[in-house]
């Protein structure tokens, strides 16, 4: 990874051109933490106050525990020890109720900052490229927005609240103790050196092993989602034991990653417990020698031991933190990684026809050693229909992709109505719709999975769609629209879902990838493909060449370049490239 210096961040590009999504940096995840934190300053300060408040009278314990002592060995009345005995209770009555309500408000306050986070985030991961996605793996994405998302949900909902309180505790009880003697605060001092030591070393070895850890969950993740996604090829193949290794591989690595990670924090908290005895130590010969040369009373002493056994529950808690909030800012930084990958917004403008025009355009896949498709100028008609012929690679899906506006040019320019494919917009909706042969059915009823394109949309208008692309089945279901649709749909009927949802888009211009790959012998989804072009400015990646014999244009593409265009006639009259491939499909 490339870095220029003086840069706090690594680039989305580059990045990405290694196959992965960015990972920021640790100042550009505070600033973009600090941004949103900002918003919620009065609650923030608020509870802040609340937990200083805590520690402050839960500070008066240990005194008062002394004055008991004093009170026996000195033999004073019985009230005095009743009265001290008070304070005890009402301090650490008092200490609990501000620790919880401090602590509940943190929490709240940090939880309604990490969902607006989480809404940024997937608002970003939903604008990443195609070509993006598929270089990192959909489980790289995945696991950003599950597994990151989680860890820092633990830091903010415990980790962080307790981590704050246990700082407080830790400032006003070393202040207490100087108070009391600062011998005895001299005295617990040595146990910092073996504390930072612990600390240095586990930060210096953990960061660097939860990222990698992230990772190696990642490639495990993509490995199972590619399994289970192309079964039957694998099974068909005879290649499962190959992939159940390569599972098992990416398992054991992650496995041996977080086991190196345990050991990790085994020796910080085995360093932790040792600083502890060391201090402890010290505090208690330092007061039995204060006691017997200084004067100091048995119940001050006793107050110095509690007020350093006391400071060993928020250490370990502050420090045992460092562990859950490593992992929360190594997501923290896997989250923020996401906005950095987004490309730059393509401002929204209005279209002036559905034209679309083509200018020295050229698409290059991240990685690749060559262009998908090489320089193109192509203008179509608004309302035309273009066929894009091919043979598999030839570039016929990537440039379909980008007259949709999927993808973004390498070079060049491809414009709907005046107005860059990314940035087309008539009327406060996308100018073109794309649909592929791999149309999604999501979960909901049929209803939900058309609304998806005209949430508005009435029953009727539904129904409509519906007939148009002749999904006559949709009138025998249980429930009608209402009615939850399942896998068990086929995918004819799940390409008809998509071409509805077309109609009830309205765009002006359609892209048909493939769109008929399913279609039986009966011809029903070439009519409702006819259907859904109609009026339309369409391009069509084309699955049978009679598609192409009724279209307006037909463009020919070989290795990323247009080789030839024109109409059916005129092409085979041309006796090309065309000419050719129409003469072997009528003869198979």
């Amino acid at each position: 990874m490339s870095e220029t210096s003086g840069a706090d961040e690594i680039s989305a590009d580059e990045i990405s051109a290694e196959g992965r999504l960015p990972i920021a940096r640790g100042m550009v995840s505070a600033r973009h933490a600090l941004r949103i934190l900002g918003k919620r300053r009065g609650s923030l300060a608020l509870s802040t106050a609340l937990l200083l408040a805590s520690s402050g009278a839960a500070l008066l314990v240990p005194p008062a525990l002394g004055w008991i002592v004093d009170a026996v060995v000195e033999r004073v009345p019985l009230s005095t020890v009743v009265l001290a005995a008070t304070v005890v209770i009402a301090s650490g009555a008092l200490s609990a109720v501000l620790a919880r309500t401090g602590g509940r408000l943190l929490a709240s306050t940090l939880q309604t900052s990490l969902a607006e986070l989480r809404e940024e985030v997937f608002t970003a991961a939903m604008r990443l490229d195609r070509d993006t996605v598929e270089a990192a793996g959909s489980s790289d994405v995945v696991s950003r927005v599950t597994a990151d998302v989680e860890a820092i949900t633990a830091a903010v909902s415990d980790v962080l609240p307790r981590f704050i309180g246990a700082g407080f505790t830790i400032a006003l009880t070393v202040v207490g103790l100087t108070l009391l003697d600062p011998w005895l605060a001299l005295a617990a001092l040595t146990a910092v050196p073996v504390q930072l030591f612990a600390i240095r070393r586990f930060m210096r070895r953990s960061r660097p092993l939860y990222r990698r850890l992230r990772l190696e969950e990642s490639e495990r993740g993509q490995a199972i989602i590619e399994a289970v996604a192309g079964a039957d090829t694998i099974i068909a193949s005879g290649a499962g034991e190959a992939h159940l290794e390569r599972v098992a591989v990416r398992s054991l690595r992650a496995v041996e990653t977080e086991r190196e990670a345990t050991r990790a924090r085994n020796r910080f908290n085995a360093g932790l417990n040792a600083a502890e005895f060391i201090g402890l130590a010290a505090v208690l010969a330092t007061g039995y020698w204060q006691a017997t040369t200084a004067g100091l009373t048995v119940g001050a002493v006793t107050a110095a031991a509690l007020f350093f056994h006391r400071l060993f529950a928020p250490i370990g808690a502050l420090l045992s933190s460092i562990d859950d909030l490593q992992r929360a800012g190594a997501g923290l930084g896997r989250l923020v990684g996401v906005l950095q990958a987004v490309p730059e917004r393509t401002p929204r403008r209005s279209i002036v026809d559905a034209s679309v025009l083509m200018r020295s355009l050229r698409y290059r896949y991240r990685g690749a050693a060559r262009d998908a498709l090489v320089s193109t100028d192509l203008r179509l008609p608004p309302g035309s229909t273009t066929v894009l012929v091919g043979v598999s690679g030839s570039g016929k899906s990537t440039l379909a992709q980008l007259i949709a506006g999927v993808l973004l040019p390498t070079g060049g320019e491809v414009l709907i109505g005046g107005v860059p494919a990314a940035g087309a917009d008539l009327c406060g909706r996308r100018a073109a719709f794309l649909v592929t042969q791999d149309a999604h059915l999501f979960a909901g009823t049929l209803a939900d999975n058309l609304r998806l394109a005209a949430p508005a949309a009435t029953d009727a208008e539904l129904w409509r769609a519906l007939d148009i692309v002749s999904a006559s089945w949709a009138r025998e279901l249980s429930y009608g629209l209402d009615t939850p649709l399942g896998h068990d749909l086929d995918d004819s009927r799940i390409q008809e879902i998509a071409l509805a949802r077309v109609l009830l888009a309205d765009p002006p211009v359609v892209v048909l990838d493939e769109a008929t790959a399913h279609g039986g012998a009966d011809g029903t989804l070439d009519r409702a493909v006819s259907a859904v072009v109609q009026g339309r400015t369409a391009v069509i990646v084309a699955h049978r060449f009679a598609q192409a014999e009724t279209a307006d244009l037909i463009v020919v593409l070989e290795d990323g370049r247009v080789l030839e265009h024109g109409s059916h006639c005129v092409l085979l009259r041309r006796d090309g490239v065309y000419a050719r491939l129409h003469a072997a499909a009528q003869h198979r």
